[in-house]
């Protein structure tokens, strides 16, 4: 096949295909068979994409849920499996040498059964920025000091300003106390007065009055 005509006949074997692969699947993965040997016979690599959608074996078009099956797997799940099917335990070291376990994936074909594996690139590693603090200089810490130094100062100032109200709020409630103390006699004494002048019970006459007559 010409190099300029190759890229058409790939794109209409792929079309005819996937046409027909519900109505006709043994068509379906012939054609996909015709186009897998076009590419090799090209020197033309196929990506995981279209290794996962085609079995490189039969030229099936893999649909998951339609006759084919995709499983994901990893290092330490198939470890598991086989030292239960060998019920041998593993050597510490081998265990040390999969830290990192990978995982891929696993696209059983429906039509011949075939499994086409796929290797699942690790996350990228997580970068963390560690925030410097700034460094404080000498300047910085005479500056600190002394705005420190002019705070604590006007703070005292406040205090010593703020200390003489005292003896003038206490001379005025010793004055106020004193004043009532005062009325409270004056009150007392018009009483004992009123008292005194009154005539006690009876008809108003008192000893005297009898002497008198």
């Amino acid at each position: 096949m010409a190099p300029d005509t190759l890229p058409q006949s790939l794109r209409f074997l792929t079309d005819a295909a996937h046409l027909l692969a519900t109505t006709s699947p043994q068509i379906s993965a012939h054609l996909m068979t015709q186009r897998n040997w076009f590419m090799f016979h090209n020197d033309l690599q196929q990506s995981d994409v279209q290794r996962q959608r085609v079995c490189g074996c039969c030229g099936h078009i893999m649909i998951p849920g339609h006759g084919s099956e995709l499983n994901l797997e990893t290092d330490k799940s198939l470890r598991r499996v086989k030292s239960r099917k060998e019920k041998t335990r593993q050597p510490a070291t081998e265990e040390k040498s999969h830290t990192a376990h990978k995982t891929r994936k696993r696209v059983k074909c429906g039509m011949c059964g075939r499994s086409t594996t796929i290797a699942i690139p690790p996350p990228a590693p997580i970068h963390r920025r560690r925030v410097k603090l700034p460094t404080k200089t000498p300047q910085d810490r005479a500056s600190k000091r002394s705005v420190h130094a002019n705070t604590s100062t006007g703070h005292d100032e406040h205090v010593s300003s703020a200390e003489p109200a005292k003896p003038a709020s206490a001379n005025a409630s010793s004055k106020k106390r004193a004043k009532t103390r005062k009325q409270g006699l004056q009150a007392l004494l018009q009483q004992s007065q009123s008292t005194s002048s009154k005539p006690q019970g009876g008809l108003g006459l008192s000893l005297s009055d009898f002497l008198k007559k």
